[in-house]
């Protein structure tokens, strides 16, 4: 299917960005969902300190690449192999997704999710694979998610299923990252 994009074609990017519009809107061509994979419709996504640290080098990520890794939306389709999610559901979108069987997975440190860790850094989901293409050339996925964009497809280990529908995407968005790394900060490292 066709989306619309925030890409990111060169990193480290000239401050400020205001100026230097490392992100340009592009459209792309999105692959549907593989097995263990979810299409959703982004409701909203949260610009973090992450995303600015990719586009300023900070972070070095593969170019190029579709940024957004805090994000919350609505299931359009799913895998073949999933079933406990369906069209329709709401879902916050993480940036560390969990296989559940590493080590620090097994050891209920699911943050540290080696595979996880390995396809982020690579700029692929959790099943090694690109979903992002730009005419006949792939976009790296930003964190598994890739969320600057209308929709997405995510490994079924980057979403979580939301069953209020009171709470706006934008509050939701948020729990994908900034509560998770604040909560974590304050109960592991502060102890409070």
């Amino acid at each position: 299917m066709k989306i619309r994009a925030a890409v990111l074609t060169a990193s480290p990017a000239a401050a400020p960005f205001a100026e230097s519009r490392p992100l340009r809107i592009r459209e792309l061509d999105l692959d549907p969902p593989g097995p263990e994979e979810v299409l959703v419709r982004i409701g909203a996504a949260g610009l973090c300190h992450s995303d600015l640290s990719v586009i300023n080098g900070n972070r070095p990520r593969p170019v190029p690449m579709v940024l957004g890794h805090e994000a919350a939306g609505t299931v359009v389709q799913i895998g073949a192999a999933i079933r406990d999610l369906a069209p329709g559901d709401r879902v916050v979108m993480t940036f560390q997704p969990t296989c559940g069987a590493c080590l620090p997975c097994a050891e209920g440190r699911p943050a540290l999710c080696i595979p996880g860790a390995e396809a982020n850094g690579k700029g692929v989901l959790m099943s090694g694979t690109m979903r992002l293409h730009d005419g006949g050339s792939d976009v790296h996925h930003h964190c598994g998610v890739s969320a600057y964009a209308d929709h997405a497809v995510v490994s079924r280990h980057s979403v979580v299923r939301v069953d209020a529908d009171d709470i706006p995407f934008a509050e939701l968005a948020l729990f994908g990252c900034a509560v998770q790394t604040g909560v974590g900060a304050i109960l592991n490292t502060c102890r409070v």
